[in-house]
């Protein structure tokens, strides 16, 4: 990745994460700290696993190798958070977007939190803790419907559309599309995997998420691709497949095989001329967007994500273990480096 789409990414990550806490003010302290059973217990463990990933991972980018994410004083105020995470958000992308290119390609040596050592190009790293955050942004809207709030939109895509003048030429490389999209299939299966002990029961119950319940949540991520792929070839469908068409995980599982084949192709096709041309799609409701190949096809990537990090909340509220998902994973997979 360049220093300018890396300069993008955290610039879209702190615009995320502001509309996640904003969208939290309106909570009560008990409704902030409720143990809800996700992945991080309440809205506020979420909120601060964020923030100390962000910490974290920023030691690392400093050459640093820490042993554990940074403890947090457990603060009980929606502001509290936010006033804290302003600190360090600050100091990240101040970080981020005083990289050269010669800073992103370098290959940094560090320790895991297990004692292994392992190496990745700075890039690899940026890039996994923007997709941290969004997987746990995820979690946070989940957790907000839970409590019957309302929560917002932080997607790439609309990310991109309020900031169209300052987004046109940084044009994302093939290669690290085509990466994204290898591991954007990687990260189906092993969710996919993760529902695979489920009873029909639980992979249908409702549990209040944006999409209630998990086959409910898989079946939207697949529409998702399923649709912008549509799109990709000049399609304008005017609705999602429904969550019904899929009574099954074996009939989910089907689909997005080949789905997946279709979108992995597609991307390796694609040349720096042809992700930098504007592309023209109508939403669900028709009204008319344009954007550039490569941010439509960087958001879908994204919006994956995101509700994968819904998934595994419910999972972890199902009594279930999901798996790990993250994209330092994918990475150290492919180099044969010890996951943790």
């Amino acid at each position: 990745m360049s220093p300018e789409q890396i300069r993008l990414l955290y610039e879209y990550n702190r615009w995320a994460t502001r509309r996640a806490l904003d969208a939290c003010t309106s909570l009560t302290e008990e409704q902030f700290t409720r143990d809800l059973h996700s992945s991080f217990r309440s809205v506020r463990d979420t909120l601060l696993h964020i923030i100390a990933g962000e910490c974290f991972w920023l030691e690392r980018f400093r050459g640093r190798s820490p042993s554990a994410l940074p403890p947090f004083e457990p603060l009980p105020h929606p502001a509290a958070v936010s006033e804290h995470w302003a600190t360090v958000e600050r100091e990240l992308l101040e970080f981020a977007t005083t990289r050269s290119a010669e800073d992103l390609a370098r290959v940094l040596d560090y320790r895991t939190t297990e004692g292994n050592p392992n190496a990745q190009p700075l890039w690899q790293m940026m890039q996994h803790l923007a997709n941290h955050s969004t997987y746990h942004r995820g979690q946070v809207t989940l957790m907000l419907r839970q409590l019957g709030c309302t929560a917002v939109a932080t997607d790439l895509i609309l990310y991109y559309r309020e900031h169209n003048g300052k987004t046109q030429e940084a044009v994302m490389d093939p290669e690290t599309l085509r990466l994204l999209y290898d591991y954007n299939a990687w990260a189906n299966q092993r969710a996919l995997q993760a529902c695979a002990g489920l009873t029909g029961e639980q992979f249908t119950r409702d549990l209040g998420s944006s999409f209630r319940s998990v086959r409910d949540t898989l079946a939207h991520v697949l529409g998702a691709e399923w649709i912008w792929y549509e799109r990709f070839q000049g399609r304008s469908p005017t609705a999602l497949p429904t969550a019904m068409e899929f009574p099954d995980l074996a009939s989910l599982r089907a689909r997005w095989a080949e789905l997946e084949r279709d979108l992995i192709s597609f991307v390796a096709g694609r040349t720096v001329p042809h992700l930098a041309r504007i592309f023209e799609v109508r939403s669900l409701k028709g009204a008319l967007y344009a954007n550039p190949l490569w941010q439509m096809l960087q958001h879908v990537v994204n919006h994956g994500t995101y509700h994968r990090g819904q998934v595994a909340a419910m999972l972890r509220q199902l009594g279930t273990k999901p798996g790990y998902t993250d994209l330092i994973y994918f990475y150290r997979e492919r180099a044969g480096q010890a996951l943790d």
